[in-house]
């Protein structure tokens, strides 16, 4: 696997363990955005506040920044090792869709996890990224789904999965891309939506590696398990998204 951008100086160890909660607290006083053209764009992330210098460009002499997400996962260097099945857990929650401002997001009650091995991790929301953050080989996907988990030591696992136009299409994730407000808030949609509804049906092995969180404060530390198997949703759901 190959990083294609960020890698980066100081500020790792407490990043690790507060890393949700400055990612929130962080986002909403420091304006960024994703635009690569922007001085607030990911190009100069580990500049706009200390808290985010993990997100800057690589320090040689410093270790922290150096396993940064997103990356390039190249088939054929990927290490061919037998993998522990995810174990999804997954229950109802309230069906509320959420724009923030950076992501459409789905909020989690809490009751539902995974399970790798001997470890579990509480799924504390999903979202959506457009275009995919990671990439095949090179290839982005249209977009790109995150379900946010942490276990009781509030380490990070983070499940990717891969999002294109095509058939047949998942109702659930397409609904949500479709009916995500255009701006930031939120609307509750009737019934209740299940995670479990919105990963591939048969196929569910994955490609793993430790990083990052791919948003400010751009932590370290956090477990990624990217599904082989994409998803696919109508063309529809993703002009909205965008």
């Amino acid at each position: 696997m190959k990083v294609p951008r960020r890698v980066s100086h100081l500020f790792a160890v407490m990043a690790i363990v507060f890393g949700a909660t400055l990612a929130s607290a962080q986002s909403a006083q420091v304006g960024w955005n994703h635009n690569p053209a922007s001085d607030k764009g990911p190009n100069f992330w580990g500049e706009l506040t200390f808290p985010f210098a993990t997100c800057g460009a690589g320090d040689p002499f410093v270790e922290v920044g150096k396993k940064q997400s997103p990356v390039d996962i190249v088939t054929k260097d990927a290490v061919k090792a037998p993998l522990l099945p995810i174990v999804f857990k997954y229950k109802a929650t309230p069906f509320v869709v959420e724009n923030t401002g950076h992501v459409v997001e789905v909020p989690y009650e809490a009751g539902s996890s995974i399970q790798v091995g001997m470890n579990s991790y509480e799924l504390l929301q999903l979202h959506v990224h457009a275009p995919s953050e990671h990439t095949v080989n090179g290839q982005l996907a249209e977009a790109e789904l995150h379900l946010v988990h942490r276990d009781a030591l509030l380490d990070v696992a983070v499940v990717g999965v891969l999002i294109n136009v095509g058939s047949p299409v998942n109702p659930v994730i397409d609904e949500i891309l479709r009916k995500a407000p255009s701006e930031e808030g939120e609307i509750e949609l009737p019934g209740s939506v299940n995670a479990k509804d919105l990963l591939p049906r048969f196929d569910r092995r994955y490609y793993h590696y430790s990083g990052s969180l791919t948003t400010p404060p751009c932590s370290e530390g956090v477990r990624w398990f990217v599904l082989k198997e994409p998803v696919f949703v109508s063309q529809e759901a993703i002009d909205h998204l965008h």
